[in-house]
């Protein structure tokens, strides 16, 4: 029995055994291909962020070249420099060299048509060509300069190296741009456009890397360097290497390294222009000299040349070393994990599984924080990189891009909220898809019109959105395409709705303030002669027999002279809005007041009531008389307007803003046309017949609400614009009380009269 179960337990141990080493096998195989796994995801990410640090500080090299072109241009837009004034452009240099000095301008060099250098000012002052100074520039510039097909450009030379005092080298390259005598002042008052020569400016390279690149910094240790076109260093953390042939000059320092891969890279891509990463081996980092593998980074600087263009590489380069470091240090304690799984494993795989979680997390946790910190050096950058499109993107204005037809490349958010689409809907889309024909066709004018001058053009423009009304001021500006015609168009479109409807009501207001005193002034005039013809009618009617031909005609002349004087009284009651006294007053108590006395009318003529009032309402700085006589003149006009058959509707409620309360008054009527919504506001403008309105109604309820602070709107459908329904709805907005508070106020409810 003892033999068979020693037999039995060596089985159970070598089988114990063989699962140990067949789990322990399998852990280490699963460490190893992590680390290895995340090695590489980690050295990606590593090499992704030191790609954005090229592209920005290549945007910043470029940056800075684009300035000094720009300098450059305008410089050689002055009248002194075009057609050589020597007694002018001294002065003008001279000042305007330490300005030139903040783009790294070290000199500038006017060439004249035959290749003769006119002039040259630097640090050292000003030389002129009748001092004696007298050079013969390089052929090619001369050629590329005279050629009509590049006025109006600036090209890039190759890089130069320039001596200086202690065995000092300097980096330069030059800067071209064409001269024609293009401007006029009062020596030249007309122009002669003939080829002039160029002016050539030279840039400090050494300066203008140096500013810029020391700060690129990937990691702990990382560092960038620029090359030129023909593999020249004209950038590197190692002096001695600046202004050295990149192929050789580490060769140089160390024989014993095979620089075959980084020479591949730099000929093969860089120095082609491209983009991308990738790695190599190197025999020094900064202060540690020992063979090590590199991650690098590049992007090109491109530089428009003569006949061919110049490319700039910039290179972001870090040790891997650094990544690794950071995988040993937690594949380290993976192994102790490991130490840890063998004890731990005889007594249950469940606690291995545990402990193998754990620590996958936490070497999870560890790469999550390098790459953090790799993200957050680099997000500056990413921001800066992002600021333009975010400015657009949150500007309030319609900001957009289209070409001579019409059809919109490029629109920002704000523009697709207000046209109610989806994100990327209106690009590839003609405005005629989205206004109407004759408004689309006035903005094509437009356009066409600025691509045709080349000049900007304002307009303030009524465009129809939604079944919505807004007013636009509208820059149009060109853009140049890349074979500098103009194809496109910059649209900034500003609403000014909210401008235009001030300035209707302030245009309503003053026609108010003038007729109103034409108005009281008419009225005096006419209420004494009026008061005695009346005056003398009632005589005449004592005197006359009920019936008589003479006692009816004494009576229509007694009925007319009364309807002169109703009309007199609107005429006076108008002039006298602003006499006025200013009180508080609750909005529903005014409206069930009127309500009550039109109710018999509204009856007769078979209009249909509803009321739909808000029972907490404030109460409102206003006249209760004025408010009394406002809604009176609405009902009057909305039961003209339906003409004995419709619905009338009287609602209260909160304005949206907490500053007001809106009372609306809507109609099923034949609604006003749009062509006279601009006049209905105007005094003795009506649409009634002769002898069934004065026109005054609508202009003295505008003058009471303006008075008091209020506004009022109208919105009208008439059978024209074919939405199925007609009539009218005015909203009167009523400023707040500040000291009064809301009181419950009558609710009819919605209700109906017949």
């Amino acid at each position: 029995m003892r033999a068979v179960e020693r037999k039995r337990l060596h089985r159970i141990l070598k089988l114990v055994v063989a699962m140990t080493v067949l789990l322990v096998g399998v852990a280490i195989y699963l460490g190893i291909s992590t680390a290895r796994h995340m090695k590489s995801i980690l050295k990606d990410q590593f090499n992704d962020q030191q790609l954005v640090l090229a592209r920005a500080t290549a945007m910043k090299i470029e940056s800075n070249l684009q300035n000094a072109i720009a300098d450059l241009a305008l410089l050689n837009s002055l009248p002194a420099i075009q057609y050589s004034d020597a007694e002018a452009y001294e002065v003008i240099l001279l000042s305007t060299l330490p300005v030139l000095n903040r783009d790294h301008i070290i000199e500038i060099r006017r060439i004249d048509s035959d290749g003769n250098t006119m002039f040259v000012v630097n640090d050292q002052g000003l030389g002129m060509k009748h001092f004696g100074l007298v050079q013969q520039e390089a052929g090619a510039y001369l050629s590329w300069a005279a050629e009509l097909n590049n006025r109006g450009k600036t090209m890039g030379t190759g890089i130069r190296l320039k001596d200086l005092n202690k065995g000092k080298r300097l980096i330069v390259f030059d800067l071209l741009i064409p001269t024609y005598e293009d401007s006029v002042d009062q020596y030249h008052p007309r122009a002669s456009r003939r080829f002039a020569g160029y002016l050539r400016a030279t840039v400090d390279v050494s300066r203008l890397l140096q500013q810029l690149i020391p700060q690129i910094r990937s990691g702990r240790g990382g560092y960038a360097w620029v090359l030129d076109s023909s593999g020249c260093f004209l950038y590197h953390p190692e002096s001695s290497f600046i202004g050295e042939d990149a192929f050789e000059v580490r060769a140089n320092r160390n024989p014993a390294i095979s620089f075959a891969k980084i020479n591949q890279i730099q000929r093969n891509e860089m120095l082609r222009g491209k983009e991308g990463v990738g790695t190599y081996i190197s025999g020094w980092h900064r202060d540690v000299i020992e063979p090590m593998e590199k991650l690098i980074a590049y992007t090109p600087v491109r530089i428009q040349g003569p006949y061919i263009d110049y490319v700039w590489s910039v290179a972001v380069v870090a040790p891997l070393q650094e990544i690794e470091g950071t995988i040993g240090s937690v594949y380290d304690r993976q192994v102790m994990l490991q130490g840890i799984i063998i004890l731990v494993i005889l007594f249950g795989s469940l606690v291995v599984v545990l402990y193998e979680l754990r620590w996958s997390t936490y070497l999870e946790y560890e790469v999550a924080l390098k790459t953090e910190d790799i993200c957050r050096t680099a997000g500056e950058l990413e921001r800066s990189e992002a600021r333009y499109r975010s400015l657009i993107e949150s500007a309030e204005d319609l900001i957009y891009s289209l070409n001579g037809d019409g059809v919109i490349s490029m629109a920002n958010h704000h523009m697709y909220a207000l046209f109610g689409v989806s994100e990327g809907e209106l690009v590839g889309q003609s405005l005629y898809k989205f206004l109407p024909k004759d408004q689309a066709d006035e903005q094509v004018r437009l356009i066409r019109q600025v691509l045709r001058s080349g000049k900007g053009q304002r307009a303030e423009s009524l465009l129809k959105i939604q079944d919505s009304e807004f007013w636009f001021n509208i820059q149009y500006l060109p853009l140049r395409g890349e074979d500098e015609d103009f194809t496109q168009i910059l649209g900034i479109a500003r609403d000014i709705t909210e401008r235009k409807s001030l300035e209707k009501q302030l245009i309503n207001t003053e026609k108010l303030a003038s007729l109103g005193t034409l108005a009281a002034g008419v009225a005096h005039e006419i209420n004494n002669p009026l008061g005695i013809m009346l005056g003398f009618c009632d005589l005449l009617l004592e005197k006359m027999e009920p019936g008589t031909m003479e006692h009816n005609d004494l009576k229509t002349i007694e009925r007319h002279g009364l309807h002169c004087k109703s009309i007199v009284e609107r005429l006076l009651s108008f002039a006298r809005i602003s006499e006025e006294a200013e009180e508080e007053c609750n909005v529903n108590e005014n409206v069930d007041s009127i309500l009550s006395v039109v109710k018999h009318t509204l009856h007769m003529n078979n209009i249909r009531l509803n009321a739909n009032l808000c029972e907490e309402l404030p109460r409102v700085c206003f006249d209760s008389r004025g408010l009394q006589q406002v809604l009176l003149n609405l009902i009057s006009n909305a039961l003209y307007a339906m003409n004995g058959e419709g619905v009338l509707t009287v609602e209260s409620r909160p304005g949206a803003d907490g500053e007001t309360v809106e009372l609306l008054v809507t109609d099923t009527g034949c609604g006003i046309r749009k062509e006279l919504m601009g006049k209905i506001f105007d005094p003795f403008f009506t649409t009634k017949k002769v002898g069934d309105g004065t026109g005054l109604g609508l202009s003295v309820s505008y003058g009471i609400i303006t008075k008091h602070g209020g506004t009022i709107e109208c919105v009208s459908h008439t059978a024209r614009d074919g939405l199925g329904r007609t009539g009218t709805t005015f909203t009167i907005r009523l400023p707040v009380s500040r000291e009064g508070e809301a009181e419950p106020g009558t609710d009819i409810g919605p209700s109906e009269m017949a």
